[in-house]
């Protein structure tokens, strides 16, 4: 079970309300409400009483509340034991998946095989909060998180690269004629979505929500975690998915797919590297800086850029 469906719980039932849940946390309150119903369906009865004015737990739901909180405070306090051990330990990057797939080999390439003394390197792939979690827990010492823009990076040494763009792709152009407009075409496709909790999710339910509209609109919904399987779905007639257009630049070029976008919807998330103040002076951590700025291709390339973001 996902501990972040426990970090839910915990969360729902101390602000007594899903919509406060959702501002804690970061995420819609859709995604709230869903991680809610995956624990009662898990436990098979309500956790939470709605039928006052606040939301309360039931009997079954302050069992659950109670262990969870145990579960979420060891996880707490394991991150911050191996945090505190010291010496020559590991190296831990954590980032998004579609920022891992497009860069993250190029960058360990120039960063790191280059150098004759080598380096102890953990590279950690999860959802945005989670890197965020785990980044001002001790677990990362850098992370690269592709974002909506809601995340809190207070107290972090952080900068922007460029950002990312996200493109609806299918296998076909689409005959337009007999539809009212791209986004009811779109609308009358099988989505195939990733899971709660990533980026291009919730920017997807955001746009949608602009339109009083949400994924059961679709013809039909695949959920899943792999974006090679949601590519490879598309290619072969499955679907369509939202996706970072990095991502199928190839395909696009050869025409094996093609990209759309639906005015009105925002199509760029933003992409910040985060530091823990503490970390800023590492010699490993800047090396990897620059990688990531050389290879990620920020106009003007410089160190006189990004190394004063590390100095002051």
């Amino acid at each position: 079970m996902d501990i972040e469906y426990l970090r839910t719980i915990i969360t729902v039932l101390r602000e007594k309300s899903f919509s406060k849940a959702a501002t804690a946390l970061n995420v819609t309150q859709s995604a709230v409400s869903h991680r809610v119903k995956f624990l009662e369906d898990h436990f098979g009865g309500r956790l939470i009483d709605r039928s006052g004015t606040e939301l309360m737990p039931t009997d079954m739901g302050l069992r659950v509340l109670k262990k969870a909180e145990r579960i979420v405070q060891l996880e707490d306090d394991l991150i911050e034991d191996v945090a505190n051990l010291g010496g020559d330990r590991t190296l831990s990057i954590g980032t998004t998946v579609a920022f891992a797939v497009n860069h993250m080999s190029n960058i360990m390439n120039k960063s790191f095989l280059s150098h004759s003394e080598g380096a102890n390197l953990k590279i950690l792939v999860q959802h945005p909060k989670a890197l965020l979690d785990g980044l001002k827990g001790g677990f990362f010492d850098i992370t690269v998180i592709e974002h909506n823009g809601n995340l809190d990076f207070s107290g972090l040494k952080t900068f922007e690269l460029p950002d990312d763009e996200m493109v609806f792709i299918s296998n076909s152009a689409p005959e337009l004629t007999s539809y009212d407009s791209p986004l009811s075409w779109l609308l009358d496709n099988r989505i195939i979505a990733r899971v709660e909790g990533c980026s291009c999710r919730d920017m997807l339910s955001e746009n949608l929500h602009k339109c009083s509209l949400q994924l059961s609109d679709f013809k039909g919904v695949i959920v899943c975690d792999d974006l090679k399987f949601m590519i490879e779905s598309v290619l072969t007639g499955q679907g369509i998915a939202f996706v970072s257009k990095a991502l199928v630049v190839d395909h696009l070029d050869k025409r094996r797919l093609v990209a759309h976008s639906i005015e009105g919807f925002n199509h760029f998330r933003r992409i910040t590297v985060a530091i823990k103040q503490e970390k800023c002076n590492d010699d490993k951590i800047r090396s990897l800086l620059g990688a990531i700025v050389d290879i990620t291709k920020i106009a003007a390339i410089s160190p006189f850029l990004w190394l004063p973001l590390l100095q002051s």
